[in-house]
């Protein structure tokens, strides 16, 4: 049971200190007030409350692509930290620099982004105009470097290294600036060379559409969002096919769009494949051909020529179905007209990371041309003693430190695979306690026009600093004000936080990287830490969780990334956990801008999602057993994100994904369904709120019917026959304890979906000591379990993101205390090991606290930056999930506040709690729909209200009571976005 109001309040009062009372006169006043009245006076002068997304920011652009719309220059690189440059985002190219600071002739530091190497994300714009690392060469800041980068334009950045030597010796530093040219995975090392001019090539993937005759899981949810049928390989031209098995059973079919340029004629088509195992297969043509095809084995890439005769009148579509005799991998066909010999040849693709360099040492200047890429890059320094070298090797964390004390070559050869252009400035003196700033200018574009940029360097340095003074001054005094006391809007209780929630938005937002390819297109992507150079559905809804605070319109575009339009091949874009973040994130932003042109765009979408994961589209197999416990064993091992979670772990050792499935699927789509719920009535979808109502319906049934396990004070996961019906729990086969006793096991929670007495067991599990809560916060794994460990992944850790969870639905059931304990746990651990080791570690070992993990990682640690929003940002608003802001107001200077707030119908009326971060400078009183309602403060500035049980649509106004004439500073309601 939840506490009374008043003994909610005398705990308050117990661990924050005294709250302050409504005055008398207002209780006096109060009486008079109606909800009309209320709203009647409210003035003019007001603080809209609704984030607005950037001028210019439009959301048709969203349609049809997954990229991010940063700049062409960021810190997309996947190997050395520094600044990339995308010269064609349709090619997968990318060119890197970085600088290496080092001591002259002796350590130098190698900024590898796939382990740790001793250098920071230390500032970043939101918009990543400017970033800065700091590269430590003596811990703790005794000697280090700060490389700023800032983006001058579009072709252009300027490159400060501020060079610190905060030591009682004088030091000798050294500078490595090296490029380099990367290619994308799987780029082809195939490709055609013509003989003729009347020869067309078509790639296999290049499909109008495809079918197959037997579907499997992930038919209708590609692995990436790749299309298809889509195979990638450099072996192949282009680097893709068509292949996963297309050609296995009959009935297997691809439309081509094949426009024919001339009148009737004879051609040839000419098919270039693989067939594995050397045995023959056979597909029907139709359309532009009509017959029937045999293709002979073939391990390695060959060609089937095909005579026939063009139609009269311009070309028609190309049919490939499927005889059902063996799987082919196509890469795709020729057609030509000259019907005398192959009109082609297949030629090798070498990859031209040598370029081509023009030297001007009299000026300080360097310029690239590589032959893959259609621009020119261009380098110049302020620097008078350097060499400029030329690096034979493909990898410079053992190579360049073994030739450290080469100093005679101009060439420093290696294994030939790779080739990095180095200036290499030393030595940089720095005398006791003194520092020196370094500049260097990088530009891109025609010849002329770079040779023409590198003169300009002073001028774009005045220009930076407005007096020719240290370029990096400017970031360096960002990055102190954003960790000073003074900064604006954030309560007095949160500045300890400042520098751990700088560290972790730095992390966050340098956490980018290119290419990564989905969707038939190359895109610039968020990742959890850059050793995961790929997509993840789950990390990166967590990624754009911390978006959502810390640049919105970023946000916007992370959860696109995921998403796919009505009808797509791809029902969202899968990789790993199939946990549904974005439809969190979705409802985050919405509380924050309102904006109904991002929940007519994102419904739709969303609703494919869940319809996916509902088991109602296509051919996901979420949903196959007579219980309607949901898994998704099919499309990955991990049901929650926790790699090692003991009875996930136990389903696959003992080969039961059939068979069993967990609470969290479930009890994650049930919410995913509530909050979609309120965005169909939102838009007046009412024809959906059906759906949703009945698979809410069930699947609540299916958990308490066959999941809630009394005696271990879980629910579990569920065992089924070879008939798909329940037959009990899974328990742990060593010691017969119920599998599941841990987050997992407490889902439900999360879903609003438990009885009142579940409810109290749930929260004494997770908050008692000798269960879940550790000196660290919420453990995965109960501790009293007996296959709970201290040496696991996730079993014996601490993780942020299902205790983000937990406390948005504590908010839920009125228990704000128990949220504040969450999150000030959170805070407080990550801030401990954050400010020890200047490290954003990926989790927290539950008895010690110390970090542990990937040691920048943004992703799943993201809810920290909610928290500290939450408690210490003013002007924040904090719902749980079953609060739907209609339209909100800040007054001016924080010191009012009015919502319109609608609720989860699908509860029955209960309290629940919201959070306001108002100004401290006043004290409050609080009503909603004109009468008063109960309240407890956090410092100064956050109030936790209690709304009323109540589902039905209301206002809520705030109002100060300690101002002279509080009439100059109410909030008044802005326009409904949606007329």
């Amino acid at each position: 049971m939840n506490p009374s109001i008043t003994n909610f309040d005398r705990q308050g009062h117990e661990q924050r200190g005294s709250i302050r009372p409504l005055n008398r006169h207002y209780v006096r006043t109060k009486k008079r007030l109606g909800l009309t009245f209320c709203l009647a006076v409210l003035a003019v002068f007001c603080s809209p409350a609704q984030v607005k997304l950037p001028a210019g920011f439009a959301i048709d652009k969203l349609n049809g692509t997954h990229d991010l719309s940063l700049p062409a220059w960021g810190p997309y690189s996947k190997h050395y930290a520094g600044i990339s440059h995308i010269p064609d985002p349709v090619s997968g190219m990318r060119f890197d620099f970085s600088v290496m600071p080092g001591y002259y002739r002796n350590k130098i530091l190698i900024p590898n982004v796939r382990f740790e190497s001793s250098y920071f994300p230390w500032n970043a714009a939101t918009d990543l105009s400017s970033f800065t690392y700091r590269y430590e060469l003596e811990w703790k800041d005794q000697v280090y470097t700060d490389v700023t980068y800032t983006l001058i334009d579009t072709s252009s950045v300027l490159v400060s290294m501020f060079c610190v030597n905060n030591t009682s010796l004088p030091q000798n530093l050294s500078l490595n600036l090296v490029s380099s040219i990367e290619y994308p995975e799987n780029y082809g090392a195939r490709a055609l060379q013509y003989n003729d001019k009347g020869s067309r090539w078509y790639n296999a993937i290049s499909y109008r559409s495809m079918s197959v005759a037997v579907k499997k899981p992930t038919t209708d949810l590609v692995h990436d969002g790749w299309l298809r049928g889509e195979v990638r390989d450099t072996g192949f031209i282009n680097g893709r096919a068509i292949g996963d098995g297309f050609g296995r059973y009959k009935g297997d079919k691809i439309e081509y769009d094949v426009p024919m340029q001339r009148t009737a004629k004879k051609a040839r088509i000419f098919f270039i494949y693989k067939l594995k195992n050397s045995k023959e297969t056979a597909l029907q043509l139709t359309g532009l051909i009509n017959q029937k095809v045999v293709f002979p084995g073939s391990d390695s890439l060959t060609v089937l020529s095909l005579p026939f005769e063009a139609a009269e009148g311009g070309g028609r579509g190309l049919t490939l179905t499927s005889l059902g005799e063996g799987a082919i991998e196509l890469n795709g066909f020729v057609i030509s007209e000259d019907s005398i010999g192959q009109p082609f040849s297949i030629v090798g693709v070498p990859l031209h990371k040598t370029p081509v360099t023009e030297e001007d040492l009299s000026a300080r200047t360097l310029l690239l041309k590589y032959p893959d890429v259609p621009v020119w890059y261009g380098i110049t320094w302020d620097n008078t003693l350097f060499r400029i070298r030329d690096i034979k090797n493909d990898e410079l964390d053992i190579f360049l430190r073994n030739e450290t004390h080469n100093h005679v070559s101009k060439v420093l050869n290696g294994n030939g695979k790779g080739d990095y252009a180095n200036i290499f400035i030393r030595p940089v003196q720095l005398a006791p306690f003194s520092s020196q700033t370094c500049t260097a200018l990088l530009s891109c574009g025609s010849r002329d026009r770079v040779a023409a940029a590198l003169k300009d360097l002073p001028s774009f340095k005045q220009r930076q600093t407005g007096s020719g003074k240290d370029p990096s001054a400017g970031s360096r005094k960002e990055a102190d004000r954003e960790a000073s006391p003074e900064e604006k809007g954030i309560l007095p209780e949160g500045k300890k936080y400042l520098f751990s929630r700088k560290m972790l938005q730095n992390t966050l937002l340098s956490n980018i990287v290119y290419p990564i390819y989905t969707q038939d297109q190359y895109i610039k992507h968020f990742t959890p830490g850059k050793w995961w150079n790929s997509l993840y559905t789950w990390d990166l809804g967590f990624t754009a969780l911390g978006l959502s605070v810390v640049n919105p319109a970023a946000a916007v575009e992370c959860i696109n990334t995921y998403l796919t339009a009505p009808g797509s091949q791809s029902a969202f874009i899968h990789h790993g956990s199939p946990v549904p973040v974005q439809v969190y994130v979705f409802l985050e932003l919405w509380n924050k801008t309102q904006s109904k042109e991002l929940l007519r765009y994102f419904y739709p979408r969303l609703k494919q999602y869940y319809t996916f994961m509902a088991g109602h589209y296509g051919s996901s197999t979420t949903d196959l057993l007579s219980s309607h416990l949901l898994k998704t064993w099919d499309y990955f091992y991990n049901s929650g994100g926790w790699d090692d979670y003991p009875p996930q772990s136990g389903v696959h050792e003992q080969h039961l994904e059939q068979r069993v499935t967990p609470v969290v699927t479930t009890a994650q789509v049930i919410r995913m369904a509530k909050i979609l719920r309120m965005a169909a009535r939102a838009l007046d979808s009412l024809s959906d709120l059906k759906e949703y109502d009945r698979d809410i319906s069930r699947w609540t049934s299916g958990l308490q019917n066959y999941a809630w396990d009394a005696r271990s004070g879980y629910f579990s996961y569920v065992v089924h026959d070879s008939a798909g019906k329940p037959t009990g729990f899974f328990r742990d086969p060593v010691s017969g304890a119920n599998f599941n006793m841990g987050l997992d096991g407490a889902y439900p929670l999360i879903a609003g979906v438990c009885t009142e007495g579940q409810r109290d067991i749930l929260l004494d599990k997770i908050f008692s000591p000798a269960h879940m809560w550790s000196p660290s916060g919420i453990t995965v794994v109960d501790q009293s379990a007996p296959y709970y460990r201290i040496d696991g992944y996730w079993n014996g850790a601490v993780w942020m993101p299902h205790q983000w969870f937990v406390w948005k639905a504590m908010m839920d059931i009125d228990r704000s205390d128990l949220a504040f304990k969450i999150a000030s746990r959170g805070l407080d651990v990550y801030k401990k090991e954050t400010e020890t080791s200047y490290y954003t570690f990926e989790h927290f070992l539950a008895a010690s606290g110390r970090g542990a993990g990937w040691h920048q990682f943004s992703g799943l640690s993201t809810p920290v930056l909610s928290w500290f929003a939450a408690y210490y940002k003013t002007g924040t608003v904090t719902p749980g999930f079953e609060i739907w802001i209609n339209r909100q107001a800040f007054g001016d200077n924080y010191s009012s506040y009015t919502a319109s707030l609608s609720f989860d119908e699908t509860t029955a009326p209960h309290k629940r709690a919201l959070l306001v971060c108002m100004n401290p400078a006043f004290g409050y009183r609080v009503l909603f729909n004109g009468k008063t309602i109960p309240f407890t403060r956090i410092g100064k500035g956050v109030l936790q209200l209690t709304l009323p049980a109540t589902n039905e649509t209301g206002t809520l106004t705030i109002l100060p009571t300690d101002r002279a004439n509080p009439r100059t500073d109410r909030a008044k309601l802005p326009a409904d976005r949606a007329k």
